[in-house]
């Protein structure tokens, strides 16, 4: 393997990407420094994010990136252990409600501490910072206080904006470009915390594979990454998922799995609609109270399931989706939810 050349400046970059070679792992990490600096203009980074839309992005390329990002990012310094992120890249036009954020509450209530990353709505009606501000919880707390919370309640959400301060330099660019590039699956690798496991949902079959990869070289502990045949960046019960896994045993394993595979009914796409962040936070109130119909609960129950799974609490899919039902059941998943929301609105006013 040739030896990683060192660029002196932004146009060697350039120069690199418009030959169609791929960038070795800690080439990209530079590249991607040159920019987070706000060392490059408007139109070098419009050049260089649609340069690699046309090479195609690999996952090292990805690796360095998310690399040179997770170094400029404001961290939370807390406790990780066992903790895990539930997030999606976006980006599936499916309309459903707000399905991961119901389940972090779900999965927190069964015993997984969970440090959530997230943001306002993009392309659809209600993001998690939307809803979770419909719900009662004052969602933009800065780093100590995101510490505090976590602490005092197991849950935490971290607004993207908040935490990395370096994609103002890339904004213009990706406004003036309005298309899809790789930062629309970069904020699931950027997690200010820095879990080490992980429950990703993809827009499409071969980005879940490709953030799989990408968290393998980043050394998560356990891994799931997930896009539905139906489109759905989620475990649907309206179709079969395409699955990468990484268990306790570390092997990385890839399977076809369905709702039917835990006892779960199927669904159709018009039963797992949602509205605005008001409507999706009346169904996920519904679902913690155990007052929704039964296909919205089943998709909470499902992520939730796979969210406990990647905690780490069991190693059976069958055992998960049990506990998951348990914490809605016991009211513990609501509790998580009224506490949640208490105590950032009282930090947020601190």
């Amino acid at each position: 393997m040739p030896e990683s050349m060192i660029f002196s400046d932004f146009k060697q970059v350039l120069e690199r990407l418009a030959s169609g070679r791929d960038f070795e792992r800690e080439e990209a990490r530079q590249a991607m420094e040159f920019i987070i600096r706000g060392e490059v203009n408007e139109a070098q980074t419009s050049a260089f994010l649609f340069g690699m839309r046309q090479k195609g992005e690999q996952a090292d390329e990805l690796t360095g990136f998310a690399e040179a990002m997770r170094a400029a990012m404001i961290p939370v310094q807390t406790d990780v252990s066992g903790a895990v992120d539930l997030c999606g890249t976006g980006g599936d036009h499916s309309g459903s409600f707000n399905i991961s954020t119901a389940a972090m509450f779900v999965v927190a209530g069964a015993g997984v501490p969970v440090l959530k990353h997230g943001n306002r709505s993009i392309s659809s009606n209600s993001g998690s910072y939307d809803v979770l501000e419909a719900l009662g919880v004052a969602p933009a707390l800065e780093a100590p206080k995101v510490k505090t919370c976590f602490e005092q309640t197991g849950l935490a959400f971290m607004f993207a904006p908040l935490f990395h301060p370096a994609m103002k330099y890339v904004m213009p660019s990706r406004r003036a470009l309005g298309m899809r590039t790789f930062f629309n699956i970069m904020g699931p690798l950027l997690n200010p915390a820095g879990v080490k496991r992980q429950l990703v949902g993809t827009f499409d079959e071969g980005t879940a594979h490709l953030c799989f990869n990408i968290l393998h070289r980043l050394e998560a502990e356990r891994i799931v990454t997930v896009h539905s045949q139906d489109g759905m960046d989620e475990f649907s019960t309206a179709a079969d998922s395409h699955v990468h896994y990484l268990p306790a045993d570390q092997i990385p394993t890839y399977i076809i799995f369905g709702p039917e595979q835990l006892g779960l009914k199927r669904a159709t796409h018009a039963e797992l609609k949602g509205g605005d962040k008001e409507v999706n936070a009346e169904i996920i109130r519904a679902i913690l109270s155990g007052k929704a119909t039964e296909a919205q609960t089943d998709i909470v129950l499902y992520n939730a399931a796979m969210g406990i799974f990647t905690g780490g609490l069991t190693d059976d899919f069958k055992e998960a989706l049990e506990l998951a039902r348990e914490s809605v059941v016991s009211g513990k998943a609501a509790e998580k939810l009224k506490h949640f929301a208490e105590a950032t609105q009282e930090l947020a006013h601190e």
